[in-house]
């Protein structure tokens, strides 16, 4: 058995779960690693292999499992047949012994359980990039075709990465050798029915699921209606662990994605599904208050946590704190929650830093199973219906009642590997979709270099909990606690080296807990669902008024066009070039750029001229009156 993975440092427990069941009837396992093994990771899996090829390169290429064979052989000469399989797939769903005692009276030189994928469509500027080479899926080849002059002769210089698999079948049919499939697939998809036809797959008991069927374009997933949340419900039917297939893909698919192709949104009911059931969990809230005026309502609303819970609550003024002790004092004397009132420093990361810095020690703790994230700040910018709707969603989502809030810790244990959630990106008076990275993105991608973040992040807005307000496993947020971050490091000297630090770990906060191996879902309640949903759909189908296909094409097409602006000739143009002439565009992209900055610093340097001016103004009023 030859069991090959895709990339350098990536042994998913999925493939922990793939070696253990092959481990059990197989006399050998070999695996295939890009580049070296890490000494922890090998002897984790000391039980389930016998032998690993090293290969030059961080990417997989079949051409490894030539050496492997080869070593096979020699170690283990009277091996009959090898398999040569990857983490192309997602399984085993079933018992694997069934297949090869079924197998076993076939007279075929080699056989296999789907035919070979065939290149798939990419979506490069999407994150989604094409993959020259994947692993086999399940093909097993024995002693008659691996012993032949023709199988060796097979094995020379081929015209392209990728192409051993899918010639194999024909090259050696040719040749004269018998081949036979382990199922009878051709009344499915025949071109390739490991992404079309996976839920048809399962019903005839194939024991495998396409990796791709997870990891694909969304949008090009939906085109074809392949749901990921009803496959992998149907795999957690057999007994696959639906916790461990997340988690393992949240550690290498972007988190919006992942949520969108996993259907990771729970609309929770008002009604406790499970009255009668409490929580073993241990809480505590982290809540800034700035706005006083409003504190009666998140403490309502703490109100709805299981008893016991211990309330931090933080605050950067003298005065706003004596005012909060007094309702504070009040507050405990109705409920069974304990309280610490913390003044921090003034600093312009206000709820983030409070949370990062000023309680750090809650969140580093093993002490509590989960820490809720509140903040009550005034926000002068924002009209009143828009603060008003707001505040209602995100605590509306997260704190709706105590039936809603049993029904969302019941998330957190029944899952394991669910590591945060909060509500989805608000959309209803705010205008964040598609630019919810807020310009953060180069910042993004070096912080996560410097935090040891490997998960990919998502092209266009992340997964993120807008607004600044979630509950979540403090294991979660390791690699973003790692760092013993400061006030300081949100002030303008921070801005030089991060961004904006606050808002860059908010929209962090999916991929550093899928780097931890945890997933997050987003939840409303349905009155909010209702609102959301509908006005959506309504904004989706105006966008797409004037662009021709299906979603996929569309978006492909506005993204190939680049950003509009505001629609005057100059972006009409380079829209028309970047669509009809990309050559063009690339030729000239560069000078673009350049002059685009320019403009960027004049405009900055009018605004700092126009400041300094209407200062000066107010100072010579001051000093004539």
């Amino acid at each position: 058995m030859i069991y090959a993975v895709r990339a350098a440092g990536r042994i998913e427990e999925t493939s922990v779960l793939a070696l253990e069941a092959l481990r059990r009837v197989s006399t050998a396992v070999v695996l295939v690693h890009p580049g070296p093994l890490a000494s922890e990771v090998r002897a984790r899996l000391d039980d389930l292999i016998d032998d690993v090829i090293e290969t030059d390169g961080e990417e997989f290429d079949s051409e490894a499992y030539a050496p492997a064979m080869e070593r096979l052989r020699r170690r283990w000469p009277a091996i009959d047949e090898i398999v040569l399989t990857g983490d192309s797939w997602f399984g085993p769903v079933a018992d694997l012994a069934p297949l090869f005692e079924r197998m076993a009276d076939s007279a075929a030189d080699v056989w296999d359980v789907l035919p070979a994928a065939p290149p798939r469509e990419a979506f490069p500027g999407e994150g989604f990039p094409a993959i020259a080479d994947r692993p086999w899926f399940f093909t097993v080849v024995r002693r008659t075709l691996f012993e032949s002059a023709a199988w060796h002769r097979w094995w020379g210089p081929t015209s392209a990465a990728g192409e051993r698999e899918r010639s194999l079948v024909a090259e050696m049919t040719a040749a004269g050798f018998a081949h036979e499939r382990a199922f009878d697939t051709t009344r499915f998809h025949a071109h390739d029915p490991g992404l079309f036809a996976p839920e048809d797959l399962l019903d005839v008991d194939v024991p495998f699921v396409d990796r791709a069927v997870f990891t694909s374009y969304p949008p090009f997933l939906d085109r074809f209606a392949i749901i990921g949340s009803e496959i992998a419900a149907m795999m957690g039917e057999r007994g696959y662990p639906l916790d461990v297939l997340r988690s393992s893909l949240a550690t290498c698919v972007a988190p919006k994605a992942l949520n969108t192709t996993l259907g990771l949104l729970s609309v929770l009911s008002d009604e406790a599904v499970e009255p009668d059931a409490g929580s073993a969990l241990s809480i505590a809230a982290v809540v800034h208050v700035s706005d006083v005026d409003e504190i009666d309502e998140v403490l309502r609303r703490l109100q709805f946590l299981p008893s016991g819970a211990s309330v931090f609550i933080t605050t950067t003024e003298g005065v706003t704190a004596a005012r909060l002790e007094r309702l504070l004092e009040a507050w405990a004397t109705t409920n069974a929650h304990t309280y610490e009132l913390r003044v921090t420093p003034q600093s312009p990361g206000r709820d983030m830093a409070d949370y990062f810095v000023g309680c750090r020690d809650v969140i580093q703790s093993d002490q509590y199973d989960l820490v809720v994230k509140l903040h009550m700040r005034r926000a002068p910018w924002k009209t009143m219906n828009r603060l008003r709707y707001f505040r209602r969603y995100q605590f509306d989502n997260l704190l709706s009642s105590p039936g809603y809030v049993r029904n969302l810790l019941s998330l957190f244990e029944k899952e394991e590997r669910l590591g945060v959630v909060f509500p989805p990106m608000i959309h209803v008076g705010y205008a964040t979709m598609g630019r919810g990275w807020a310009l953060l993105e180069p910042h993004a991608e070096r912080l996560s270099k410097r935090l040891g973040i490997r998960v990919p992040l998502d092209a266009v807005s992340p997964l993120a909990p807008y607004g600044g307000m979630w509950v979540g496993r403090p294991a979660a947020f390791r690699v973003l606690t790692q760092r013993r971050w400061t006030f300081a490091d949100y002030g303008w000297k921070g801005e030089r080296r991060f961004g904006h630090l606050a808002h860059l770990q908010e929209r962090l906060v999916s991929a550093a807990a899928g780097q931890a191996g945890y997933y997050c879902r987003t939840v409303l309640n349905y009155a909010h669902a209702e609102i959301g949903y509908t006005a959506l759909e309504y904004k989706v189908d105006q966008m797409f008024s004037t662009t021709r296909g299906w979603p996929v094409e569309q978006i492909g097409f506005l993204h190939r066009a680049g950003y509009t602006g505001y629609g005057g000739t100059v972006a009409l143009v380079r829209m028309y070039v970047r669509t009809n002439h990309p050559r063009v565009a690339d030729a000239f992209r560069p000078a673009y750029r350049v002059a685009l900055r320019a403009h960027r610093v004049l405009s900055a340097g009018r605004r700092v001229a126009s400041r300094l001016r209407s200062e000066r103004g107010e100072k010579e009023r001051e000093v004539s009156s």
